[in-house]
């Protein structure tokens, strides 16, 4: 790393640091004063201990939404502050190319990558499921599954399966009902049975009662075993946001096609969201430098702000809209992720090879003096 590359990633994370630490403190302060009579229902030794117990588990969540906007000020402020000190008109001038100053910066950008993927893949997974246990805030709104009558309907190949609604997530399940399809969705057998348990070789009914389709009374079963595949810790994951999931139970709900529950674009979709998500803290580092360059010869700071907050709020906007449209089926998974991230790239692109094209080509020649001689 040159000097110039220290200098440049000192500056930005000092800025970047300060913004992110202390907008997430100051959220998770407001968090816990409207939230305050929830804490108080925590069970621990002590009011103080239930307030930094959920401190502790609250905090990474505001970590991880502010980390994108925190690396988007930064790296203007940065830029920004260098320009009120001309050392960036210095850079400028000195022949040093934005893309000079993007490589600077990638490995800080790389970095925050890692630490935004590491947030939302790791962290918030594990911190989420004790919020919800607790019920506290946003976190005590549960996605209902079941309908009217308290009962889930879950499915696995052709067979679907109706059990109440406290069996989710459970090793055994009580009261289920198995209805049974042949490969043209045809029903051609149901099942009812008392308790089921889960084995190696799919689940294990017992106290069932049969009917076939070609049976006029029910036929009585000690045990049933059912070669379906309905894992009780996938069932957990119905209920939780697929912002709240990792990588691979987001893989896991859309290998069994979320058991019929959700359609699996909603979870490709998320897929696709995790990696952009988290190669957004560079695309913005680049975006920073890319639209400073206008501005090499002025001092007009307040644009330099101004446009640059506008630009990255207005992809905030379109990628969060275009997620959404692609959750409901509206564009394919992978678009409704990448189409907004490459857009974002393609104009950081144009505002780089535009500058450069605009500067007009200097020819340096060498001016000879001859004398005559005396």
């Amino acid at each position: 790393m040159t000097t110039l590359d220290f200098y440049l990633s000192r500056l930005f994370l000092l800025r970047f640091l300060l913004i992110l630490v202390a907008g997430s403190f100051f959220i998770l302060t407001l968090d816990m004063m409207e939230v305050s009579n929830d804490i108080a229902g925590i069970e621990a030794d002590s009011e103080l201990q239930a307030t930094l117990q959920y401190a502790l588990h609250r905090f990474p969540s505001f970590l991880s939404q502010l980390l994108p906007i925190a690396t988007l000020l930064a790296a203007l402020l940065t830029l920004a502050e260098m320009q009120r000190h001309r050392e960036l008109v210095s850079l400028w001038n000195s022949g040093l190319s934005p893309i000079r100053i993007m490589r600077a910066l990638l490995p800080v950008g790389c970095l925050l990558a890692v630490l935004q993927f590491t947030l939302d893949d790791q962290v918030l997974p594990e911190t989420t499921v004790q919020l919800r246990e607790w019920s506290i805030g946003e976190f005590g709104e549960t996605e209902q599954l079941a309908g009217a009558d308290g009962k889930v309907w879950l499915r696995s190949g052709n067979d679907y399966l109706r059990i109440p609604e406290e069996s989710l997530g459970a090793e055994r399940l009580d009261n289920i009902t198995l209805f049974r399809r042949d490969e043209r969705g045809l029903l051609y057998e149901r099942l009812d049975a008392q308790s089921a348990q889960k084995t190696t070789n799919g689940w294990l009914l017992r106290e069932v009662t049969r009917l076939g389709e070609a049976q006029t009374t029910a036929e009585k079963l000690p045990v049933y075993l059912w070669d379906g595949q309905i894992d009780p810790e996938g069932l957990r994951l119905l209920a939780r946001p697929p912002r709240e999931l990792s990588m691979s139970q987001l893989a896991g709900l859309v290998s069994s096609k979320s058991y019929g529950q959700r359609s699996p674009q909603v979870y490709k979709t998320w897929m696709n969201a995790r990696i952009t998500q988290s190669l957004t803290p560079i695309l913005l580092i680049f975006l920073a430098v890319a639209w400073g360059q206008d501005y090499r010869r002025t001092g007009t700071l307040t644009r330099l702000m101004i446009g640059g907050v506008a630009i990255g709020f207005t992809f905030f906007v379109i990628n969060g809209t275009s997620i959404a449209l692609s959750e409901v089926g509206t564009m394919p998974s992978w678009m409704g992720a990448w189409a907004p991230f490459t857009a974002m790239a393609c104009l950081i692109g144009f505002l780089v090879v535009r500058r450069e094209a605009s500067e007009p080509i200097q020819i340096r020649t060498e001016h000879s003096s001859s004398g005559n001689a005396a």
